[in-house]
């Protein structure tokens, strides 16, 4: 005999227990955790509308799109991110659906009610920042609530406003147990579901295909993780080559969110001057390459160029991948605005001046550039003349210089070029070619699956030194053709890596990069032959800088700098907020603090050293909104 308790329902779901106080009879068990069950998914289910609601606010201020499945994804979308949010909140209740009906209601409102409500309030931190609450927003909220400007009338009308969330949402949770919401509520759930794989599986299709009005807003949906498949659907037979070629050229600038750039170039040569006026410029990218390996010893042909040029040697590139790392190089801007700018289609500013100035473009890169979307993304309507490995990695280095020195030798005498070159040598396991005399011994090829705190990294390293070397040899080799065909003196050659790599360097063991925002993994050489200047520069800067200062200063475009860019100008001391990327967290870094965004929390520390902790400063907020702001 198990006793009954005023638990609110019956076995019509309606009225089982009401008739019975706590009197003694038997239970019908499974009747009852049917019952139980039920009443837990209609909570979901009402869950589901209340978020999906609220985070529809976010996408009332950008123009849905016109195309049919762009606005079948959408609905989709949201009511997919509603109903995993609210699924995950009804899992951890579900162990305390067997207490009575009255305290189940009582916690699931508290519960339910704070997720509405921080969702409501992610809403006004997304319309004022433009980015959803993370981690360094929650951090910052309770060290330094004064630093954020939020004053305590704010704080005390958002305590009222979360007891009338949560009351309202008790209200709903006791009028469901008395009234039976939806008759089969599993039903519901499991339409949900599907509508959820369904959604997920329309953005692997139109990522996989390019498809802007598809995946343009997906950063409107708080914390939401879209699907991408593009090699599994390429396996599958599913690929529509013609259809990606017809999104590539598809304009919808109306419905992406991403004002890029905020004003049109005016790149104009002046009257009377003829093209080869203009410079070439090369940008010379070496993979992995870290800020302390550019010397005599390693790279003796860079630093030889450097001692004429400019030499930034405080400079961070915008991501510790390769992907992040490219993308603020050639588009100028943080890459908190990769996936909107996959969505946009834009083309770089660095390609739509050079165009409109009658540059020749000759993008070379010994890496897949085309499996990460890099070749489009970057280099929108320009057929890259090599975007995968030629051979081994060291010969598709050497072919990309052949094959630059080629182009050298063919070019218009009038035609001035914009030419970017990726070197892969340098990515572990660090290649070298077999007949190379090795500087640095004794020298291993890594294989950083076995890597582990026990491994001594110096023969590691020194194969990394051999590969920077050996690349170093083929930018001599470039510098050499250009001074051939007598070009070196009107050509700007920019070298830099697109990110670091570390060679368990600190007490916390990493090894190679997209591991930690440490110096080792986000500090890179930056050298710049601009004829006619020369300079050490100590102070900090960013890939975000390079190329608008191109357009700006080298190509002469009228537009403004900011305009292009969330970064500064390469001349410009100005201190600089810094948002830096791996595959899945970010980082904000401001002087030599580094805040990392975690799921859940933030680990501060010294740029200089992990295992040193700092304090960062909800000030960087401002720095942040202007970031997230500067297009949108």
């Amino acid at each position: 005999m198990i006793l009954y308790f005023e638990l609110g329902w019956s076995p019509t779901d309606t009225q089982f227990i009401d008739s019975y106080r706590c009197s003694a009879v038997p239970l019908p068990r499974p009747r009852l955790m049917k019952a139980k069950f039920n009443h837990l998914i209609r909570l979901v289910l009402l869950l589901v509308v209340l978020t999906g609601a609220v985070m529809s606010l976010n996408i009332s201020a950008y123009q849905p799109s016109a195309g049919s499945l762009a606005l079948v994804y959408l609905p989709l979308a949201l009511l997919g991110q509603a109903f995993i949010l609210s699924l995950l909140l009804g899992l951890l209740l579900w162990p305390f659906s067997l207490l009575p009906a009255g305290w189940f209601n009582r916690l699931f409102a508290l519960t339910g009610g704070i997720l509405v409500f921080l969702l409501a309030v992610d809403c006004w931190v997304f319309s004022v920042y433009r980015f959803h609450i993370n981690a360094f927003f929650i951090k910052m909220f309770f060290t330094d609530l004064a630093g954020m400007g939020i004053g305590q009338g704010l704080l005390f009308g958002g305590l009222a406003a979360l007891m009338v969330t949560v009351g309202l949402m008790l209200g709903l949770a006791t009028l469901i147990s008395r009234y039976r919401w939806l008759t089969r509520p599993m039903r519901t759930f499991w339409v949900l579901l599907l509508a959820t794989f369904v959604g997920q599986g329309i953005h692997a299709w139109g990522y996989a295909h390019n498809m802007k009005a598809i995946i343009s807003l997906t950063h409107t949906i708080p914390w939401y993780t879209p699907v991408t498949a593009t090699t599994d659907i390429k396996q599958w037979g599913l690929f529509n080559e013609a259809l990606l070629e017809e999104n590539l050229n598809l304009d919808v600038a109306n419905v992406t969110g991403f004002r890029y750039p905020a004003q049109p170039l005016n790149c104009i040569a002046p009257t009377g001057a003829t093209p080869s006026a203009r410079p070439n410029i090369v940008v010379a990218v070496l993979e992995s390459w870290r800020f302390d390996r550019m010397s005599a010893e390693v790279t003796p042909n860079i630093a030889a160029i450097g001692d004429e040029s400019l030499v930034f040697s405080n400079h961070l590139s915008t991501g510790t991948v390769t992907d992040k790392g490219m993308f603020g190089l050639v588009y100028g801007v943080s890459p908190v605005y990769f996936n909107t700018a996959v969505g946009a289609g834009r083309e770089t500013t660095i390609i739509q001046a050079t165009k409109a100035l009658g540059y020749d473009h000759w993008i070379l890169a010994n890496q897949d550039i085309e499996v990460n979307k890099l070749d489009t993304l970057l280099f929108n309507g320009i057929e890259p003349i090599q975007s995968l490995p030629k051979g081994a990695v060291y010969e598709g280095d050497r072919q990309v210089v052949r094959q630059f020195e080629q182009l050298l030798t063919q070019k218009s005498a009038e035609q001035p070029f914009f030419s970017l070159m990726l070197f892969n040598s340098s990515h572990f396991p660090y290649w070298t070619p077999p007949d190379m005399d090795l500087p640095f011994l004794p020298a291993e090829r890594f294989a950083i699956s076995k890597a582990n705190d026990a491994t001594d990294p110096t023969a590691y390293f020194n194969q990394y030194s051999n590969s920077l070397y050996y690349l170093d040899s083929l930018v001599g080799e470039v510098r050499q053709s250009l001074i051939d065909q007598g070009e070196w003196d009107n050509t700007i050659l920019v070298i830099t890596g697109d990110h670091g790599e570390e060679f368990a360097d600190q007490d916390q063991v990493f090894w190679g990069h997209g591991s930690n925002f440490s110096r080792y993994q986000t500090s890179v050489p930056l050298v710049i032959h601009w004829p006619g200047k020369s300079a050490s520069l100590e102070y900090r800067t960013s890939h975000e800088d390079i190329m608008p200062t191109l357009i700006t200063e080298a190509l002469g475009c009228d537009v403004a700098l900011n305009s292009l860019s969330t970064g500064y100008s390469l001349f410009d001391d100005s201190d600089r907020v810094l948002m830096v990327e791996s595959y899945v967290n970010q980082a904000v870094i401001v002087d030599d603090s580094v805040s990392e965004i975690l799921p859940g929390f933030v680990l501060s520390y010294s740029l200089d050293d992990i295992d040193q902790p700092t304090k960062a400063s909800a000030a960087s907020l401002v720095g942040i909104q202007a970031i997230y702001d500067r297009f949108r």
